[in-house]
């Protein structure tokens, strides 16, 4: 699992958030999570589309 760092749009705090491999044969692509809790101040995150 790879960790992609994303910034709250709340509090601005850095989150760190695991992406998946998409396919075991996968090493460039990774799956993110649609949302997001933020550690710090606990506002929901959406993850931006790259």
């Amino acid at each position: 699992m790879e960790e992609f760092e994303f910034e709250c749009w709340q509090c601005w705090e850095t989150n760190y958030i695991r992406g998946r491999p998409k396919g075991f044969w996968s090493t460039t692509h990774c799956e993110l999570p649609g949302e997001w809790t933020c550690w710090s101040c606990g506002a929901l995150n959406t993850t931006p589309d790259e």
